[in-house]
């Protein structure tokens, strides 16, 4: 008997519904810190937003480099932005008080939440819409 299809299995990351699930926790998130007066909300939104960008850059330069036409200049350039980025963002964090260190933290880890979040909703939803137990 054949394996059932995995959601995403083949499929790689959805770069987009991705985006979509980490709104879904970083706003709500963003505006409970800001009513609560608590936090950096502002860092929050700056780890999310980070790690988003690590994710794309990533994306393209994998891209770049494994298709038909390979293009590892455009790849390696992609993985030096993705280097300064990422780099750029921890001198800001050292050097000023611009960056909650917690509050970019909880934003940087939004993006592993919405990856399992977009790989177990669908399969959860289906399950839920056949009548199945979780």
């Amino acid at each position: 008997m054949a394996d059932p299809p995995v959601a995403g299995r083949g499929a790689g990351l959805r770069v987009g519904p991705i985006a979509g699930w980490q709104a879904v926790v970083v706003f709500p998130s963003a505006a409970a810190l800001w009513t609560a007066g608590r936090g950096a909300p502002a860092s929050l939104v700056a780890g999310a937003v980070m790690m988003l960008a690590s994710l794309v850059l990533q994306r393209l330069a994998v891209s770049a480099a494994f298709r038909r036409a390979r293009r590892p200049g455009v790849a390696l350039a992609l993985l030096l932005l993705k280097l300064f980025l990422l780099l750029a963002f921890v001198y800001v964090g050292l050097r000023t008080a611009l960056l909650g260190p917690l509050s970019f933290a909880a934003g940087a880890t939004s993006l592993p939440v919405a990856i399992v979040l977009d790989v177990c909703y669908p399969q959860w939803s289906s399950r839920h819409a056949r009548g199945l137990s979780p």
